[in-house]
Formats: structure tokens, C-alpha cells, sequence
């Protein structure tokens, strides 16, 4: 209990303080009123009715694997942002989602900078400056908490890495899967490096002992790496093992390792991120399933990609945060403030600059300080690849080139994490380096206050979404017994959305033919380029949801679309004579006018539609069960998704799915009385979730092996 106790102190006190700081970023936001909540764009936009969508079925007991609500049907569960495999993310069932926002994002928050206090901690302590109290045994496993060191520097870096720009700025962007997968980028790289850091042993004693520690550490490595992939946005754990490799590799130099031990340690690591993969599999292969069917797949340019790169005149920002603006007034480089923060404080970096002038070369040697060198060079990096083209070589490009997973990643400074990672460890390292302890106390003050002040900047309380919402109009929406389509034909910055979201019909129970996602089923993408008569992709004008809609096509009656909502500034339906369309309802105010189809095919229906009748008994995310009469056999159609996993079944017999029009389901339904149904059974799941299961056998026989190694001893 004594040596439990030793090891968790040196942790309660900074722990405390952390949490202090985040309760005074975020003041009442942690407990909001009833209709109120913290404003994120994408979650007031879109996660929030994620969120929803699941909670309500949840609470009906029905697990929605599937999403019938946004563009004609696309997979739920198996959407990265939806992540309900990741324990903290069932905060959002547990806690009323105006209050879960808050906690998610603020923990997280929390854990970061949890997570680069420890690892400055391991870092500082094993620097020859600093004496330990007592002489650990050789079973030290990841980062070293017995010592007595002063706390200042490691937690000085933590509260600057939590409370940077990249954390800061994405809580008003919304971004809270990036947020949760960023906050265990120190967790990942201290628990690799501890890899990286085992030196070659010469004694049998020692040799047996190194055994029991790499195996260990390379499981609780894979443990890590596995928690940052199920935290969502998996580009951050791309940019987390990019930093690990910088830091393995300057590790090797200052160790002078031989080729022997960098084999090892390479092979090491590769193994512990072949583990994570598969632990992470049961997630990992349905979102590849469904990523390889979506719109992310195309072929793009590069000019697409290098989009929104950093530019020499946004070197401003590192010592004057809204240098362009803040994000309701930014002027910079496009898309917007929160992909170009990344701010650190300013009074940190002149202490950077002030040691790395006066005191590094006398007091912090860097052959014996790899990690000096190390964050350097870490933030370097990751400013180097933001410029994209703006650089003097683009290094971009040439990672675009030669790396698959650059292929599908756009927006270059989202490389910035690097840039706030390693400026963060710098500023720590640097404080710590100070003699003076009355300077780095006041120091340690000013850039605590910098941050606070900074990042509370960003927390602001708004109306939950369904209040901006226009509740006449979710009425007629919704009052069809039938299932029926909207169709929100406009831009994501156009006014209507304020009435009607495009993905709120998944709280409210409204089908829409387009939505706001960058998971775009492909084919039902092609079928829209198709109907507006295109013959090439729409994807460089349009990618976060469909292609405005030809609204006199053939398309809107087979897309069972029965209204149609435009913008009165933009709204091609206005004057004309055509009687398929009739003007329903117009607010000006709200500046939208809603129309009726009058033409709208029905959700099923026979190609032939004098043949027979087609009634929904059941319409449920998992399962949609129809009552059909036919006097011959005929194809039954519908405007419903094609998608691996989706299976029919007509009177319990299973039957083949045919694919409609490149993009839907339909069925051949011989003549008679008949039961059809459309069940979806996501096999893909149960495949991953085997290889996760087999993973995590491998994992503890490791484990468990680095226990008999440590008996033999």
C-alpha cells in the first residue's frame, strides 16, 4: 500500500491543479441549464443528432446498426464518428447530452495534459541533472513515478498541450473526435518510447530482465495506441506514430545504439502497432468496409488536398494568437481559425528562446537531453508539412507521394498538433532547466494565466439545436404515415439550415436525401452526378453532401422525395408552372419556401406499379418488413441504399439482393400474397470482433510470459 501510495502522490497534486484550470476554462459550461449547451459547430450541426438518433433507439432497445435518415440510408455503428466502441463516449448516454459534451470534452482535456506531465516526468528523470530519492528496481514498466522531482516544468507543459490552440480553438470548431484522439498523443509516445529506451544487456540477470520488460511494454504500448484509434478521427494516431519515430530515432543517436538494438526496438514497436490494429479490428474493418464504398475513395488532386495550407505570414500567430481574427472575425488562409490554431502562449516561447540562448548550453547538455532535440525537432516537422506547397520543399507533396494514408488526408495543418505537441515539451524542458526557482515560479504563473485567459476564449453557452429549429415545419415533415423524403437542395452556410438541419431529421424521424458528412456513400453520390446529367464526379464542388439536386429530373420522384425546401434568395421552383410542385409554405423571416411533390413514388413500390400493392408492416433502422399482392411476378424497387450486409428474405426464404440502378435494393417477388423482408446483419463486425478477441489472447499470453521470466528470476 506504501509503494502505491508512492507511486500515485507524485500525481495527485498536478492532477488537482489540472482539473482547478479546466473548471475555470470552462466556468458553467460544466453544469449548463436544461436548454442550453457548449457551442461546437459540428456538434450543435451534426454529432449532436448522432447522439440523439442513438439514445432514442437505444432506449427502445433496438441497437441501430443502420442510419435510414441521411442520404437514402448509410451504416451507423460503423461510422468513425459515432466511436460507442470507446468507453468514454458512453458518456453520452449516461449524462443528458447538454451536460455530456462539456465532461467529454473537458476530461479529455484533462487526460492530455495528464498524459505530457508524465511524460516530461519520464523524460526529466532519467536526465543526469536530476537525483532520485531512491533507486527503483528493474521492474520500472512505463514512466518512472517514485522519484522526487519538481513538478513545475512537466506540469507546465501539460497545462500548455491541453490548453493549446489545437485543443482550444476545436472546442468551438466542434471537433470532438480529433480533441478525444489528440489527448493521447503523450500516452502513446511515452509509452513507445519507454520501448526505444532499453539499452542491450550483457549478464544473464540483465538479459532476462530486459525479456520481461519489452513484453510488457510493447502490450501496454499496444493498449495505448489501440485507446487513440477507438477515440475516433485515426488520422491523429498516423501523426502520433510520425512523433514516435522522430523520437526513436534521435533516441538511437543519442545512445549510439547498434544495429543489433535498432532492429529490435524497430521490431519492436512494429509489433505493438500490429497489436493495436488488431485489438483494433472490430471497429477497424467495418470502417473500412464502409470508407472503401464512400466518396473519400476518389482520386483527387493534389491542389485539393494541399488545400488550406499554412502560409509564412501565419508565423504571426506564434506570438499573437488572432493575428488574422478570432474565429468569428478570421481573415487568414482559408478554411477557418480552427485548422490554422495551434498557439502556445507567449510567454512560454520567450522562456523557450531565453534558455535556448543563456542556459540550455550549460545546463541541459543535448547529447545527454535527446528530447530537447527531440521535441525540436517534432514541431519542425509537423510547421514543415502544414505549408504543403508554401514551404521550400513540399514535403507534403512528397509524403502524398510515397504514403498511401497521405492520399486521403487534406488540410495540411492539421500537422499542427505536432507544431503545439512539441512546442509544449520545449516550454516544459526549458521552465525546468531554470536555477532560480523564484523565476520559474513566476514564469510557471504568467504562462498558466496566459493559457487559462486563451483557451476560456473559446467556451461559450448557445441554445440547444432544436430550439433554433422551426417546429411548423417538422410538423408537415413528419405527419406523412408513410415514409417519405425532405430534400434540403442548398448549401451548409444557407439559412434554412436553421429551421431544419440537415442531419436533424435523425432526432425528429424525418428521412432526408442528402445530409452533412463527409462519408458519402459513393454510388448513391455517382446516381445524383448522374441525374443532374454530369459525367464527371461533382466531388471538388461538393463534398460534404450531395450535389444540389436537379429537382425537375426523374430522380425526385424515384428518390421519394415528396418536399422540397429552398432558400427564397435561391429557388429555381419560384414562378415557374410546372404542376408537379406545390408551394406549401413560405416563411419570410426564416427565408425558406417548402414544396410538394405531387409526383413522389412511395419508398417501395413494383416497376410496373399497376401490378401489385406494396404495404411497410415495420420500417426500423435494422429491419424493414412489407406486405406485397402481385398477380405475376415482378421486381420489387426501392429507393433504399445498396449495402454489403443487407439481406432478403421473401416468406422467411432468403433471397439475393439485385442492385437498382447501380446504387438501391430491390427484389424479384414471384406472384401472390407475400412477406418480404429487408434485414441487416453487419457480419463484419463479428469478423473483427474475432481478430480483436484472438489480439487480446496474444496480448495477455505476453503478459503473462513477462511474469514467468520475472519468477525464473
Amino acid at each position: 500500500m506504501r509503494s502505491f501510495f508512492r507511486r500515485v502522490w507524485p500525481y495527485g497534486v498536478p492532477i488537482a491543479f489540472y482539473a482547478l484550470a479546466v473548471a475555470v476554462v470552462f466556468g458553467r459550461a460544466l453544469i449548463p441549464g436544461a436548454t442550453e449547451m457548449i457551442w461546437g459547430d459540428d456538434i450543435h450541426r451534426a454529432y449532436y443528432f448522432y447522439r440523439q438518433f442513438f439514445n432514442n433507439f437505444l432506449a427502445q432497445g433496438v441497437w441501430p446498426w443502420w442510419n435510414p435518415y441521411n442520404f437514402a440510408g448509410t451504416p451507423f455503428i460503423a461510422h468513425p464518428i459515432v466511436n460507442m466502441l470507446y468507453p468514454p463516449n458512453w458518456l453520452f448516454v449516461l449524462l443528458p447530452l447538454n451536460i455530456a459534451y462539456s465532461w467529454h470534452i473537458a476530461l479529455h482535456l484533462l487526460w492530455a495534459m495528464t498524459g505530457m506531465y508524465t511524460l516530461l516526468r519520464r523524460e526529466l528523470s532519467n536526465n543526469p541533472i536530476i537525483k532520485l530519492s531512491n533507486e527503483k528496481s528493474n521492474f520500472s514498466i512505463l514512466c518512472p513515478m517514485s522519484y522526487v522531482l519538481h513538478p513545475i516544468g512537466p506540469w507546465i507543459a501539460g497545462l500548455v498541450f491541453g490548453l493549446s490552440g489545437f485543443f482550444a480553438a476545436r472546442i468551438w470548431a466542434g471537433h470532438v473526435d480529433v480533441i478525444a484522439a489528440a489527448s493521447w498523443m503523450p500516452w502513446v509516445v511515452c509509452a513507445f518510447g519507454a520501448i526505444s529506451k532499453l539499452k542491450t544487456k550483457n549478464s544473464k540477470l540483465e538479459e532476462y530482465t530486459q525479456k520481461y520488460q519489452e513484453r510488457r511494454r510493447i502490450v501496454i504500448a499496444a493498449v495505448v495506441l489501440a485507446m487513440q484509434l477507438f477515440a475516433g478521427y485515426q488520422t491523429m494516431a498516423m501523426l502520433t506514430l510520425e512523433a514516435v519515430g522522430i523520437m526513436a530515432a534521435i533516441t538511437f543517436i543519442s545512445q549510439r545504439a547498434s544495429m543489433k538494438r535498432i532492429v529490435i526496438v524497430i521490431a519492436s514497436i512494429a509489433l505493438s502497432v500490429l497489436l493495436a490494429i488488431g485489438l483494433f479490428a472490430v471497429v477497424l474493418l467495418p470502417q473500412q468496409e464502409f470508407f472503401r464504398q464512400t466518396i473519400r475513395t476518389y482520386a483527387l488532386p493534389y491542389s485539393w488536398i494541399a488545400y488550406g495550407s499554412f502560409e509564412w505570414r501565419s508565423l504571426g500567430q506564434f506570438f499573437n494568437p488572432f493575428f488574422f481574427g478570432d474565429q468569428l472575425t478570421y481573415s487568414g488562409p482559408p478554411p477557418n481559425f480552427a485548422e490554422h490554431a495551434f498557439f502556445v502562449g507567449r510567454v512560454g516561447l520567450l522562456v523557450v528562446l531565453a534558455v535556448l540562448l543563456f542556459r540550455l548550453p550549460r545546463v541541459l547538455k543535448i547529447p545527454k537531453s535527446p528530447m530537447i532535440l527531440a521535441f525540436g525537432c517534432i514541431a519542425f516537422f509537423g510547421l514543415w508539412v502544414s505549408m504543403g506547397p508554401n514551404a521550400p520543399i513540399d514535403l507534403q507533396y512528397i509524403l502524398w507521394k510515397l504514403v498511401p494514408t497521405y492520399k486521403f488526408l487534406r488540410i495540411p495543418p492539421r500537422h499542427l498538433i505536432l507544431v503545439a505537441f512539441g512546442l509544449s515539451g520545449l516550454i516544459g524542458m526549458s521552465i525546468h532547466a531554470i536555477r532560480s526557482q523564484h523565476i520559474v515560479r513566476i514564469a510557471g504563473v504568467l504562462i498558466a494565466a496566459e493559457m487559462i485567459f486563451y483557451s476560456h476564449h473559446f467556451i461559450t453557452l448557445k441554445p440547444v439545436p432544436e430550439t433554433r429549429h422551426d417546429v411548423d415545419l417538422i410538423k408537415i415533415l413528419k405527419q406523412n404515415r408513410d415514409p417519405y423524403r425532405v430534400l434540403t437542395n442548398f448549401g451548409a452556410w444557407a439559412p434554412p439550415r436553421d429551421s431544419f438541419d440537415f442531419d436533424a431529421g435523425m432526432q425528429y424521424g424525418v428521412f432526408n436525401a442528402t445530409g452533412y458528412d463527409t462519408m458519402i456513400l459513393k454510388p448513391y453520390y455517382a446516381f445524383i452526378d448522374a441525374s443532374n446529367g454530369k459525367t464527371t464526379p461533382s466531388i471538388l464542388d461538393h463534398d460534404v453532401q450531395i450535389p444540389y439536386l436537379n429537382i425537375f429530373s426523374k430522380a425526385t420522384d424515384f428518390l421519394n422525395i415528396k418536399y422540397i425546401l429552398h432558400p427564397r434568395a435561391y429557388d429555381p421552383l419560384f414562378g415557374t408552372k410546372d404542376p408537379r410542385f406545390r408551394l406549401i409554405r413560405e416563411d419570410v423571416a426564416r427565408d425558406y419556401r417548402l414544396y410538394e411533390n405531387t409526383t413522389v413514388f412511395p419508398r417501395f413500390y413494383f416497376a410496373d406499379h399497376k401490378e401489385g400493392k406494396v404495404n411497410i408492416v415495420k420500417y426500423s433502422p435494422n429491419e424493414i418488413i412489407l406486405s406485397t399482392q402481385s398477380t405475376t411476378g415482378a421486381t420489387l424497387m426501392s429507393s433504399e441504399v445498396y449495402y454489403p450486409g443487407w439481406e432478403g428474405f421473401i416468406d422467411e426464404q432468403k433471397v439475393e439482393i439485385i442492385k437498382a440502378n447501380n446504387a438501391f435494393r430491390a427484389l424479384f417477388v414471384p406472384a401472390g400474397n407475400h412477406t418480404v423482408i429487408y434485414r441487416y446483419n453487419p457480419r463484419i463486425f463479428v469478423i473483427g470482433g474475432v481478430i480483436s478477441f484472438i489480439t487480446a489472447g496474444i496480448m495477455v499470453f505476453l503478459w503473462k510470459k513477462s511474469y514467468d521470466i520475472r519468477t525464473s528470476l
